[in-house]
């Protein structure tokens, strides 16, 4: 698959995400769908926020760092892209349960930058 094929793939599908989400946030009431509405809700944002990202993030790795394999450019912007993702997402989780806090919220950070430490350096062996 070339980059222009997987940039055509990831902007349809991030479309059509996008679009989901916004028929969820404007057809689902919370108060009466329940479970299955918060878990459309954040499937939904979760692929919108993983596709938009992921392309945003490859596209502006390759325009500046134009010497290194594309493949290795999309797997950093996907890797960063689901992290990130994973930070909203957890946040809004928190925040809706009344558990969101500044400490909460830094410890969260703190975790996924170790996990984008132990990719990192997992890919750089020292030695």
């Amino acid at each position: 698959m070339t980059f222009r094929q997987f940039l055509t793939l990831m902007l349809a599908t991030s479309g059509a995400a996008w679009f989901a989400f916004g028929a969820v946030v404007w057809s689902i009431d919370p108060t009466r769908s329940g479970l299955i509405g918060f878990v459309f809700f954040y499937a939904t944002l979760s692929l919108a926020l993983i596709g938009t990202l992921t392309i945003c993030g490859a596209g502006l790795r390759t325009i500046t760092n134009g010497n290194e394999v594309v493949s290795r450019h999309v797997s950093k912007a996907f890797r960063q892209a689901l992290l990130f993702t994973t930070l909203v997402d957890v946040s809004l989780v928190l925040s809706s349960q009344g558990y969101f806090r500044w400490w909460t919220a830094t410890i969260l950070i703190l975790l996924l930058a170790v996990v984008e430490l132990v990719f990192l350096s997992a890919r750089h062996p020292r030695g």
